[in-house]
């Protein structure tokens, strides 16, 4: 229970205030013949939320990398050097062959085919990022693929690619062929001989939801690793579809993404403008903890036309007293727990005098795993808290 309840307050905290963080997927390069001290570099940016600039880049195996940006004029192939690269807002930027690279000067010695060199990209707002360029023929695409959390494994399924996934942690449970996946630890302890074991050529980790010794331990075993965030509803669809971009299978992911994205619309169209209720959150009840304004369950709401009676909080997901409860006197009660915690929780709320939505049956539960993780299910998860918000209404004008 102690790791379970440190995964859900993880997962609250996680999804919170800072924007829909900027992403890199893995990148590649070309092997360089001897006495050659050029190489170019290739990656994928896919932008926040923020628009933002790529800065400078360096790397211990060149004297300096330039941004260069190939044009054909008038038949011939001209190279121009960038000064910086802007990356929009849920926009991306592909570095790729005949366009937009990196050119590695100075290298210390040829690139060969295997190694991986290590890169470091410096934006304006989100500061250094670290990758490495597999060195090839073409981009790597990963075909042995281990997730650092649940969510994670969803999207590896929903992009396409679950089919290519061999290890990850042992709350991993959906899809249900997740279940079988070799499983290498826990959200608080990866056993890095099993990690190892698998080969992995890809390990994506939760960029700030996961333990920072999760990220020291990938540093040091110098694994490939891709680091995903979503803070908000639309960073989930976006997701997928990068992913479907780092595993050649955009056709699925495209799709997928395309089909939460028409949900949400249709939720929000729906429901949005329907009679506002204002809504106690619950997460866990010892000690009581619910969530503010910055976290996406506050988003959720409002596509739902309620709104968190605690909205006005900048923390994503805090301890609140009983007390504190009372005073905002909530319309409903939303409890995000499984029928069993959620029964004790009721319990809990009834043992003195009941709160007004206790009393007018205005309490429901929801999945944790549906609106709590930020996976393709998160869809399900709007959708139930809008049809239990529609019952809710319903009661409230008997």
């Amino acid at each position: 229970m102690a790791a379970i309840a440190l995964a859900l307050l993880a997962a609250c905290l996680a999804s919170a205030a800072t924007p829909g963080a900027l992403s890199i997927s893995a990148g590649w390069s070309r092997p360089t013949p001897p006495g050659v001290s050029v190489g170019v570099g290739y990656l994928e940016i896919a932008g926040g939320t923020e628009p933002d600039r790529l800065m400078s880049a360096s790397s211990p195996r060149a004297k300096r990398i330039e941004f260069h940006q190939s044009t054909e004029e008038g038949g011939l192939a001209r190279m121009r050097e960038l000064a910086e690269v802007p990356v929009a807002g849920h926009a991306r930027v592909s570095f790729t062959p005949g366009g937009l690279h990196l050119m590695l000067l100075g290298l210390d010695r040829p690139l060969a085919r295997g190694e991986r060199v290590p890169v470091t990209l410096v934006f304006e707002h989100a500061g250094a990022r670290n990758l490495e360029l597999l060195v090839g023929d073409a981009r790597a695409v990963p075909k042995r693929i281990v997730t650092l959390a649940p969510h994670l494994t969803e999207l590896v399924y929903a992009a396409g690619a679950g089919d290519r996934l061999v290890g990850t942690i042992d709350t991993s449970d959906y899809p249900p062929e997740a279940r079988r996946v070799a499983r290498i630890g826990d959200v608080t302890h990866i056993d890095a001989e099993r990690l190892l074991a698998l080969k992995p050529d890809l390990v994506l980790i939760w960029g700030d939801g996961s333990p920072a010794e999760q990220h020291a331990l990938l540093k040091r075993l110098g694994l490939p690793s891709l680091s995903l965030e979503q803070h908000h509803l639309a960073d989930v669809a976006d997701t997928i579809e990068e992913l479907g971009g780092v595993f050649g299978t955009e056709g699925p992911a495209t799709a997928a993404a395309a089909a939460l994205r028409s949900e949400f619309a249709g939720l929000k169209a729906r429901y949005s403008h329907a009679p506002k209720l204002r809504v106690f959150y619950q997460v866990w009840s010892t000690p009581l903890y619910t969530l503010g304004g910055s976290h996406v369950a506050s988003e959720m709401l409002e596509v739902c036309g309620a709104e968190n009676v605690f909205k006005d909080q900048a923390q994503s997901a805090f301890m609140v007293d009983e007390e504190s409860v009372y005073a905002r006197d909530p319309d409903a009660l939303a409890l995000a727990g499984t029928p069993t915690e959620a029964a004790e929780w009721l319990k809990r709320w009834g043992a003195r005098a009941p709160l007004r939505a206790v009393r007018a049956g205005a309490v429901f539960t929801l999945d944790p795993d549906l609106t709590n993780r930020m996976g393709p299910r998160i869809g399900a998860g709007t959708r139930a808290l809008c049809e239990r918000l529609a019952e809710v209404r319903g009661r409230l004008r008997r």
